[in-house]
């Protein structure tokens, strides 16, 4: 509190005069903040972002002569399939499948293939993030350490909801349920903005510099 109460107190050209005594500990400061950044992100290991869609459509008609109200209940039906769709994609289950599909075992590595840790049901369950983003549009992202595993696992996640799919169609006596159309996955190496991470890694090394040396001004 009287660190604070003094702080308050001082005036601008008090801090100046500060930070002139302790200039070279603020660039230290500074510069190990900056160069901390770049260092993260040189060093981080590669990945890349990938991006699938799922088109809800369905397998037949239903030939009826009532008014159909245009097709508002079999929207109303596809947007709660679509929400279904995208608790699949949360389940542990149905994730584990995918992995397994894709040639990855959930017991020995992850995603990246070099993880010797198992997953737990919270890496299985975040590992993908759905979203429905219309009444039959569900959109599918998540990271993998190389090109050829997202695009497995994209190949997987198509094949794993269209059997679970099949599987709720089985049970219906008409002709009219559900099929999963997916376009092709949008797969991006994730790369950084070195002028984004300049400017914000000065803004906080500065910062991280003026609290650093006020606080040793303080103590000593």
């Amino acid at each position: 509190m009287i660190f604070f109460r003094n702080f308050c107190n001082m005036e601008l050209k008090e801090y100046l005069k500060i930070i002139k005594e302790n200039r070279n500990l603020f660039f230290l400061v500074v510069l190990i903040v900056v160069s901390g950044s770049f260092t993260f992100f040189l060093a981080k290991p590669v990945s890349y972002s990938t991006s699938l869609t799922l088109n809800i459509s369905r397998q037949g008609s239903q030939s009826t002569p009532d008014y159909k109200y245009d097709d508002f209940y079999r929207l109303q039906a596809d947007e709660k399939f679509a929400e279904t769709v995208v608790e699949w994609l949360k389940s542990p289950r149905t994730v584990a499948d995918i992995y397994a599909g894709a040639g990855i075992s959930v017991q020995g590595k992850s995603v990246s293939g070099g993880d010797p840790k198992q997953f737990t049901l919270r890496r299985l369950t975040k590992s993908l993030k759905p979203e429905k983003r219309s009444s039959q549009i569900v959109a599918v992202n998540f990271s993998a350490a190389r090109e050829e595993t997202a695009k497995k696992i994209s190949d997987s996640i198509v094949a794993v909801i269209s059997k679970n799919t099949e599987d709720l169609n089985r049970k219906q006596n008409e002709n009219t349920w559900f099929t999963i159309i997916a376009q092709d996955a949008v797969i991006v190496k994730d790369t950084f903005d070195p002028f984004i991470v300049f400017v914000v890694s000065l803004a906080i090394g500065i910062f991280a510099a003026f609290w650093t040396i006020m606080i040793s001004h303080y103590i000593k």
